[in-house]
């Protein structure tokens, strides 16, 4: 009778939410039985725990037990959940370092959920179904049968690119924390420059660019955020570098090393940039003055200026006649308004040997 009365109860659950599942699950490794021995029941038990779709355990420690420490796993094999030869990833391990998504906040997710959050006041949080999707996710596409949002912020049922799943929580959401920015709003290619993630950037004439990039390249979130460790498992889920980065940016004023903008040298030739060869007074400021990157530059994108200018006003303040911005004159020249180290552009003018003629006064006959 109890057997006959769980079979109703999954069946009408199936029913109940079958839209949730509209594909065909195919062979897929978390419905592949040679990995999987129990197939569903590997994963589910009975009713299981509160607030969560029939687990054994809480959601932010229950992927683990395949996805974790060797001692995890082989209690899993013990069990008859998971085959002998079934190779995974410690996952962790990532989420154990000191820049993580915080997995550790359950209980907030809601299937029913719209992304971005349109409330305000409902807790920020990342949970493994935010970014894949347990039943369909697959070696070669970790976002199988997930939602998105596009670069309008406007919602898709599959995720074409790999910055849809990113702005679902780093766009358009109402509670973005007072630190952070809408990076769809910054990578928009209506801005006068951008990182190419949506598209190829708008300057052609890029010259510290290591091979095989050029200015028609494109790059995805994952190539800056992601694991430190180049042979751990990939993707943003933990780092030891702050923003889940997977090398080092100093952001904060120092002396220059390649350690320092490890993450910038990763894509710029430091030779490059320390030569001047973009711009003229790249190695006075970074070397001389020991200026951060992130001092004038945005590394997603900027609103106002070309050439991803976005003056930081932690380290800057604005010139003696109280302007603070930045005026693109071409061909590699310009002029700032600013005060930086102690020293008053007002403006700063480059190339600074030779004076530019559109800024020189006009002469009465």
């Amino acid at each position: 009778m109890f057997r006959l009365i769980s079979i109703s109860v999954f069946l009408i659950l199936f029913i109940a939410y079958s839209p949730v599942y509209p594909k065909s699950l195919g062979e897929k490794p978390h419905t592949d039985k040679s990995k999987l021995p129990r197939g569903c029941a590997s994963c589910h038990r009975g009713h299981g725990r509160p607030n969560t779709p029939m687990l054994p355990e809480r959601k932010d420690v229950f992927c683990f037990r395949c996805h974790g420490h060797s001692v995890n796993v082989e209690r899993t094999i013990k069990r008859g959940d998971l085959s002998p030869n079934t190779k995974t990833d410690n996952i962790q391990a990532e989420f154990e370092k000191p820049y993580r998504h915080p997995i550790e906040k359950i209980g907030i997710h809601r299937f029913s959920e719209t992304m971005p959050e349109r409330d305000p006041s409902i807790p920020r949080h990342a949970e493994c179904i935010d970014c894949h999707h347990h039943h369909y996710v697959t070696k070669e596409n970790k976002m199988e049968g997930i939602k998105g949002v596009n670069r309008e912020g406007v919602k898709v049922d599959g995720i074409s690119f790999e910055y849809e799943l990113c702005f679902k929580c780093h766009s358009y959401s109402a509670n973005l924390p007072a630190n952070q920015t809408n990076k769809a709003e910054l990578f928009s290619i209506s801005n006068p420059s951008y990182h190419p993630v949506e598209a190829p950037g708008k300057n052609n004439d890029v010259w510290s660019l290591s091979p095989p990039l050029t200015s028609l390249s494109l790059i995805k979130c994952t190539d800056c955020h992601n694991n430190d460790n180049p042979l751990g498992p990939k993707g943003p889920h933990g780092s030891a570098y702050r923003y889940i980065l997977s090398k080092n940016f100093t952001e904060t004023d120092g002396p220059e090393g390649p350690f320092q903008y490890e993450l910038c040298y990763a894509c710029h030739r430091r030779s490059g940039i320390l030569s001047d060869e973009s711009f003229q007074l790249h190695n006075l400021h970074i070397s001389a003055e020991g200026t951060s990157c992130r001092t004038c530059h945005n590394p997603h994108g900027s609103t106002k200026y070309t050439h991803l200018i976005d003056l930081d006003t932690t380290s800057i303040r604005p010139s003696s006649s109280g302007r603070l911005e930045f005026m693109d004159l071409g061909n590699k020249a310009g002029q700032c308004f600013l005060t930086c180290h102690g020293k008053d552009h007002n403006p700063a003018v480059y190339p600074a040997v030779s004076p530019i003629p559109s800024l020189q006064p006009t002469r009465r006959r």
